[in-house]
């Protein structure tokens, strides 16, 4: 009888143990780090408050690392239960089996903007949900600008070089234009047509770069752009994109930066930097050009340990109160129709240019251009200003040999 009741009450405490286990949830991204928290601390907190059966373990990995640290465990069976991945790894992990389909039937997805669908939806299964999109253009320090006269950003080519002119006058550096990245960014504005879509068929092969009328008048504008002053391309050609471009516009050394919305929160904590984040001048547009970078989303790998809780976190961004915390503190745009704006009123002009239609999706986060591209292309410009007497056949026929040797 004795025996019989104590192993009654052991049984039972074992299982009332087991019925309150706490399920830590495996979240795997590149973002909730000091250097960009993106909302995470918060968002975490009011998850568990939302899920008190679940605690939340985020490992941070930098984007460059993910692919290294993810396929092994993918492989092995022992993955994350959530997963950071971007439009690549989408494709990739998909293809290969490695990933949940989230369905086509939620919400979040029938919401979701049909050019980031069409992105991340691989043979009808929805794999990933995605959290934003990302700006890419010009920061401009307006104070430097007001110097020269001048009180609004330069969104068309025209207002670029008269704002070049008139700050080389003063004495103010106008612009940087380092070839590993912002030389870049103002060649696809002034090279992909936001109304003629020519990038896919570029990509693809379809279509020649050298032989495309954008792209060789592009290049022209560079050369344009020395003309008017904008900047010294045998200085600029070597610039360091990421860490020395950056700190030259935070110390206020230069007036015209393009770069990424992401810089946004650390320039704001820069005391005295007055800067606004415009379009990038483009001769498609009065409005400038805005560069929309598809970003990164949720996957659940197929063998993850708490299936159930993963989804429940992918619902929890679904809803447009707790992914807005995201994206305010990202400073990017939903992907998903009828949300509001969370950007700053210093990205009005950006915005302006959006909700005109005046803007592409990053030909590299839509895959359309290959991934082998992006690097021939920021090698070759900087070659290129290095060497702007040299024909635009010479630049252009390495990004079509770029695109036939990933075919």
């Amino acid at each position: 009888m004795t025996r019989n009741l104590l192993s009654t009450t052991l049984f039972a405490l074992l299982a009332g143990t087991a019925a309150h286990a706490q399920i830590v949830l495996d979240v795997v991204a590149w973002k909730g780090n000091e250097a960009e928290p993106a909302g995470m601390p918060q968002l975490i907190e009011k998850f568990e408050a939302e899920h008190p059966e679940i605690t939340v373990d985020l490992t941070f990995v930098a984007r460059k690392d993910i692919d290294k640290v993810i396929p092994p465990r993918l492989q092995s069976g022992n993955p994350p239960d959530v997963t950071m991945v971007d439009s690549a790894l989408n494709k990739l992990w998909g293809e290969a089996g490695f990933l949940t389909d989230l369905g086509t039937d939620a919400d979040w997805v029938q919401r979701m903007k049909p050019e980031v669908r069409e992105v991340l939806e691989l043979d009808g299964a929805m794999l990933t949900q995605p959290l934003e999109i990302i700006g890419m253009g010009n920061f401009v320090n307006m104070d430097l600008l007001a110097q020269a006269g001048i009180q609004t950003p330069p969104v068309t080519l025209d207002e670029l070089t008269a704002a070049c002119g008139a700050l080389a006058e003063q004495g103010i550096s106008p612009m940087i234009f380092s070839g590993g990245f912002s030389a870049m960014l103002f060649v696809g504005a002034n090279g992909i047509d936001p109304a003629a879509g020519n990038a896919a068929a570029l990509g693809a092969g379809d279509d020649r770069f050298v032989e495309d009328a954008s792209f060789n008048q592009a290049l022209d504008r560079v050369r344009a752009l020395v003309d008017a002053q904008c900047f010294d391309p045998e200085l600029q050609a070597g610039l360091d994109p990421w860490a020395t471009a950056p700190q030259e516009f935070r110390s206020g050394n230069v007036a015209i930066l393009p770069q990424g919305a992401w810089n946004i929160g650390s320039f704001q904590q820069v005391e005295g930097l007055n800067f606004q984040f415009a379009p990038m001048p483009s001769g498609f547009s009065d409005k400038g050009v805005a560069l929309d970078l598809v970003g990164p989303g949720w996957a659940i790998p197929r063998d993850a340990e708490h299936a159930d809780a993963a989804r429940a976190w992918v619902d929890f961004f679904a809803k447009p109160e707790n992914l807005a915390i995201f994206l305010q503190a990202e400073n990017a745009y939903s992907p998903y129709e009828g949300a509001e704006t969370q950007m700053p009123e210093l990205a009005a002009s950006y915005t302006a240019a959006r909700d005109a239609g005046s803007a592409i999706l990053w030909p590299f986060s839509t895959l359309e251009f290959p991934k082998a591209l992006q690097p021939e292309w920021e090698d070759s410009l900087t070659g290129f200003l290095l060497n702007l007497d040299d024909p635009n056949e010479d630049t252009l026929q390495r990004w079509d040999d770029a695109v036939e040797d990933s075919l």
